[in-house]
């Protein structure tokens, strides 16, 4: 079974040829060359692969999270992650 990061690793690669092990390095999916329609359907993507609904950018912001750049989306899918299976 795939960890979080390397299931996010796995969707996101499917939209850049650079190489999951330079995603960390980034600080933007722009710097990924991933355009924000991708990152749109990469957000899609991971809803359905983890079976989670990532709120709104604002929400997020307010919160703390950044959608755009690998790191950020990492945290908040492990966050959504932690707190369902915390629900149970």
């Amino acid at each position: 079974m795939l960890t979080i990061k390397e299931k996010i690793e796995e969707i996101i690669a499917e939209y850049t040829d650079i190489p999951p092990t330079e995603f960390y390095q980034a600080s933007s999916f722009a710097e990924l060359n991933i355009d924000s329609l991708s990152v749109v359907e990469i957000i899609f993507d991971i809803e359905e692969a983890f079976d989670i609904k990532i709120p709104n950018e604002v929400d997020l912001e307010k919160k703390g999270f950044d959608c755009n750049s690998f790191v950020g989306v990492l945290a908040i899918v492990t966050a959504l992650v932690e707190s369902e299976l915390h629900d149970d």
